[in-house]
């Protein structure tokens, strides 16, 4: 059976530090209770073994978050899927489950945007405005080879990515997802929408709708 590696200290820190900065707010929470919550000594010194200061753990689990993005593009490239569909279907799966891992994160956002604007603005840029960018230039990329040229791919591309974005940060604030519609049927019926508004800018033929998976 292979077992995963237990948690570094160094990343035991930074999941304590994420999870209570989410709860409690960065300025609410104390070096000392994120020792406490990653088993060290509180205020013995030992977070600074790892990081030059509590700052430093925003820093560190944005950078986490901006290497996820990078893992998303990588793997549906390699997918090389050739079907519309299918590749939005894995699109919106590999989306929403990094999405939710950044849900932590997304807390601190929330709660701290106005007070540190340069880690809300650093969010924005490392992971937000990523994300767009490359899906706009994924849709530059087919509409260039079916030749054709739709109007605004950045909007075109907003709307496509804003869905899934909207998925998660509602079920962020409420704790549940809108309308208690589960990950399934929310990708299946945003594949379906995806690929007839993608058909009808031309960057997709309007093939039938395939018979869903159970």
């Amino acid at each position: 059976m292979i077992t995963s590696a237990p948690a570094t200290t160094r990343e035991r820190i930074l999941e304590a530090a994420i999870d209570l900065f989410g709860r409690q707010g960065y300025r609410g929470t104390s070096v000392g209770e994120i020792e406490t919550a990653a088993g060290l000594v509180p205020r013995s010194g030992g977070l600074y073994k790892h990081f030059p200061s509590k700052a430093a753990l925003l820093e560190a689990a944005i950078e986490i978050r901006s290497g996820a993005v990078a893992e998303i593009e990588a793997a549906v490239e390699a997918a090389e899927i050739e079907d519309p569909r299918a590749h939005l279907l894995l699109m919106a799966r590999l989306a929403l489950n990094e999405i939710g891992k950044d849900q932590a994160v997304l807390r601190i956002v929330m709660r701290e945007g106005d007070n540190s604007p340069g880690l809300r603005d650093d969010f924005h840029r490392r992971i937000v405005s990523r994300g767009h960018a490359k899906l706009a230039d994924d849709l530059r990329a087919t509409a260039r080879r079916r030749g054709v040229e739709p109007p605004d791919l950045d909007a075109l591309a907003a709307v496509l990515l804003g869905s899934i974005i909207n998925y998660r940060v509602l079920e962020t604030l409420f704790g549940h997802p809108p309308g208690d519609v589960d990950e399934d049927r929310f990708i299946e019926a945003w594949a379906d929408a995806s690929h007839a508004l993608l058909a009808a800018h031309d960057l997709a033929d309007k093939t039938p709708k395939k018979e869903r998976t159970t």
